[in-house]
């Protein structure tokens, strides 16, 4: 199958961890406090994501060397027991990844591709230069994503997810990506609406070395 174009999905830790179920820090070393990367999803022309292409193509970490440090860093897993992300990689690589071969090469390109693709857009730093700040308030989900939008010239997504206190959450911001895996534009299709009008943007805490999210 053939991706018309990609999602560019990114997630803030913060989010992720004050959740009901908490998080665990990989147990690799501290992850980079900013929106880390989630994935880059395929989709088809009417914006449905392509999945699971190749159940045979399982990844290969000798073809992705060169990029684990970074990785680690910038596209870790916090899902709980603590690990070094590679369950993580594999699932984004057999879900997802097996679907981008009419875009990339191979599996380096593919994650090669998200981590370029985040370091073209710092969220957390257009967000906090007009005063929107993780510190636990809330904001305009409108104006987050009219911030985002003047800062990049094409209009992103928001997806958001409930705390342990039942109260809306930013937890990703979402670029469309066109055929050629290396430019953002304006989605085609954009995905429903997750978040009300205010959303809450929760602190980054915890300890990689703990392994563990410390709960507030």
């Amino acid at each position: 199958m053939h991706s018309e174009f990609l999602r560019n999905h990114s997630s803030w830790a913060g989010s992720f961890c004050a959740s009901e179920k908490g998080c665990c820090f990989p147990n690799t070393g501290m992850v980079s406090q900013e929106f880390t990367v989630h994935g880059l999803f395929p989709c088809s022309s009417s914006g449905t994501r392509l999945m699971n292409c190749d159940r045979g193509n399982s990844l290969d970490l000798s073809q992705i060397t060169g990029l684990l440090h970074t990785m680690q860093r910038k596209w870790p897993s916090y899902s709980c027991p603590s690990s070094d992300s590679t369950p993580f990689w594999a699932h984004e690589w057999s879900k997802h990844g097996t679907c981008s071969l009419s875009v990339f090469d191979g599996q380096y390109d593919y994650f090669k591709a998200g981590l370029d693709l985040k370091d073209k857009v710092n969220i957390l730093q257009i967000l906090k230069q007009e005063g929107i700040n993780p510190d636990g308030q809330y904001y305009s989900s409108e104006r987050i994503t009219r911030v985002l939008q003047i800062a990049t010239g094409v209009t992103p997504a928001l997806d958001c997810t409930v705390d342990k206190f039942g109260k809306y959450q930013l937890y990703q911001v979402m670029f469309c990506v066109d055929k050629s895996g290396s430019e953002f534009m304006d989605c085609p299709v954009y995905p429903e609406p997750t978040c009300p009008s205010i959303i809450r943007f929760p602190p980054f805490r915890g300890s990689a070395a703990e392994g563990i999210y410390l709960r507030s």
